[in-house]
């Protein structure tokens, strides 16, 4: 079962180093929704891509964990902004207001993260083990399903507000 669960949880791990790295370029918008300085966006960005990295590089059901925890935190922060109607800052300087996707996709990570946990994380040492045909696909996979995500994130909001306000 762990097994099945490489992929997603590389994609997982790899969402939380994408998020990282924007913030960490462009830490404004987060900087506002949570009335932070510049400074601790940017370190808590690393955390997030030094988190992502090592569940990607070298998981263990503890880093898993947290990887759950962190996507946890997400969901619950995400359904606070979502019904105050601010934007999150997750991936850079967006400014429309957090959607429903973001609290579900959130919710899905953790719960994905989790699984992990329990079956056995693998990361992309697993993935970049297979044969090399299955090897590339799987990394072609992870790689779109990523963008996929981030989509989730930085545009269904924005399809959302256009559709929820008429």
């Amino acid at each position: 079962m762990s097994a099945a669960l490489a992929p997603p949880f590389v994609v997982a791990s790899l969402l939380l180093c994408v998020a990282g790295v924007v913030k960490l370029r462009a830490p404004a918008g987060a900087a506002a929704t949570l009335d932070a300085r510049p400074w601790a966006v940017r370190a808590l960005a690393a955390g997030e891509v030094a988190l992502g990295a090592a569940c990607a590089v070298h998981p263990t059901r503890a880093l898993a964990v947290a990887l759950a925890l962190v996507y946890g935190s997400f969901a619950a922060v995400a359904v606070i902004l979502m019904r105050r109607r601010l934007a999150c800052g997750c991936f850079g300087d967006d400014d429309f207001p957090v959607s429903p996707a973001h609290v579900i996709a959130s919710e899905l990570l953790g719960t994905l993260a989790l699984a992990a946990a329990v079956a056995g994380p693998r990361g992309l040492g697993w993935v970049l083990g297979q044969p090399v045909p299955i090897a590339v696909v799987l990394m072609i996979g992870i790689a779109g399903a990523v963008y996929a995500t981030v989509l989730v994130y930085t545009l269904v909001p924005r399809a959302w507000a256009v559709w929820s306000t008429g």
